[in-house]
């Protein structure tokens, strides 16, 4: 899945921790079984940024935007820490369960500089 970010000013950023627009995306699971699981919960995974251990890194090197990580969120808007264990748990649906979440660049440094923002995310998914 790629979560497309859009372009955004790196002028648009004026403090550490400062967000850009939420940029939602969704999990789809299929063939889901309140028989053997009720509630899942998600973890992401992935480099994290130098300056803020709870967003993902975009890298570094030539081009590189600096100073900024992509920060994930759940559907109620609470940051969801990466490579950490699920905080949170949704309900499973027989079927299919959609898992909404949010990402959003962040400001980690006091000075955004432009360039290319990439970063890469795993989930895992853990039943209860």
């Amino acid at each position: 899945m790629t979560v497309n970010m859009g372009q955004i000013s790196s002028n648009r950023f004026h403090a550490v921790g400062e967000d850009s627009a939420p940029v939602p995306f969704v999990i789809h699971l299929r063939e889901c079984s309140t028989v053997v699981s009720e509630r899942v919960g998600v973890a992401f995974h992935g480099v994290a940024d130098g300056k803020n251990p709870d967003v993902l890194s975009v890298g570094e090197g030539p081009g590189i935007a600096t100073n900024i990580g992509v920060a994930l969120f759940d559907d109620e808007g609470n940051l969801v820490p990466i490579n950490r264990p699920p905080a949170n748990w949704k309900r499973l649906y027989s079927g299919s369960t959609s898992l909404h979440f949010i990402a959003k660049y962040r400001a980690t440094g006091r000075r955004v500089t432009g360039g290319i923002a990439n970063a890469q995310a795993w989930f895992s998914l853990t039943y209860q």
